[in-house]
Order: C-alpha cells, then structure tokens, then sequence
C-alpha cells in the first residue's frame, strides 16, 4: 500500500510541476526555434551545495572528492561491502587475493598466469568476474576484474571494466556522478 501511495505522491507532483515547466517552452514557438534549457526538478539545502533531485532521472550516485583529490567511497561487491577508489586509469576492478576471497572468488595459483604493471612494479595477476558491484542506488553485473597477489595492492580500485557498464559518469565540482 505504501508503494502506491509513493506513486500516487510522484504522479500528483509531476501533474503540477510539468505545466509550470513546459508553459516557457509552449510559448516560446516551434521545438527548432526554441533554446535548450536544463530543468532541476527540486533544490534541498545540503549545506552550502546543490543538489538535484528527480526520480525519473534513474539511478545516480554522488562521491565526494576527499582533501587529497581521490573520490573513495564504500561499494557492495557480491553482497559485501569494501571502500573503494575509483581510478578512471584502471582497466579493470583490481582486488587482491584476500578480498576475492570475501567474495567467493575461489582462485589457484595456476590462475595467476598475467604479468601486469602496477604503480608499485610488474606482479603476477589473475581474471576473475565480480557478480555485482553496488554503490548506493547504482549496480553493474558481471564486472570484469584483476585480482592480484596481496602485497601488490592494498586497497580496491574501482576501474573502467566498472564505469563502461553505466549510462555516464561525470566530475560537477567536487563530486564524481555515477548515472545508470
């Protein structure tokens, strides 16, 4: 029943807010004489900063920049949750062998047949798929991944084999936009 109730609360809103939006555009004449203008549905005080809401948007997630200049935030990855960086320079999702084992990921050492180059040097690596990554309202299925041996990677980094799977991703100010 609550479900309904959303809807009915959505669809009431839209009712009133799209008149108001379209009236400029109905009078300014034919859609090929007219400017282009973006519409924000709804402005909310997040402390200084903007933010748009629009449930018919899709599915979005905000990264805040940290001091360092590195959008790190905490995904879900096959149902368990890891902080990651996203790292745009990165082909792949790149774990090591302790977090693929958290995810079930089950690996031999005959596995480890790539030579990649880190930051860190050349290592040994293995491919593997990621079931699910979620952040916030945001998923892919069937991430493509590196795993690679422990001491080579500390931490998660979340790469293109991630970002190509969603519709955009943008940098607006000092927060990464993921949009599925």
């Amino acid at each position: 029943m609550e479900k309904y109730l959303v809807a009915a609360a959505l669809i009431l809103a839209s009712a009133v807010s799209v008149p108001k939006f379209l009236a400029p555009a109905l009078d300014a004449g034919p859609a090929d004489e007219r400017p282009t203008q973006q519409v924000m549905a709804v402005q909310q005080d997040t402390g200084g900063r903007e933010r748009s809401f629009n449930p018919l948007d899709g599915r979005k997630a905000r990264i805040e920049m940290d001091r360092r200049g590195h959008f790190i935030t905490d995904a879900r990855m096959n149902g368990r949750t890891a902080e990651v960086l996203v790292d745009t320079g990165a082909t792949y999702v790149a774990i090591n062998e302790s977090q693929a084992r958290r995810l079930g990921i089950k690996l031999k050492n005959s596995d480890f047949k790539y030579k990649v180059s880190t930051a860190n040097g050349t290592t040994e690596a293995a491919a593997a798929i990621i079931d699910e990554i979620e952040i916030g309202r945001v998923s892919a299925r069937n991430v493509q991944a590196t795993v690679l041996r422990d001491e080579a990677l500390k931490g998660t980094l979340l790469g293109m084999s991630f970002l190509k799977k969603l519709r955009k991703f943008e940098i607006s100010g000092n927060e990464l936009i993921l949009v599925q």
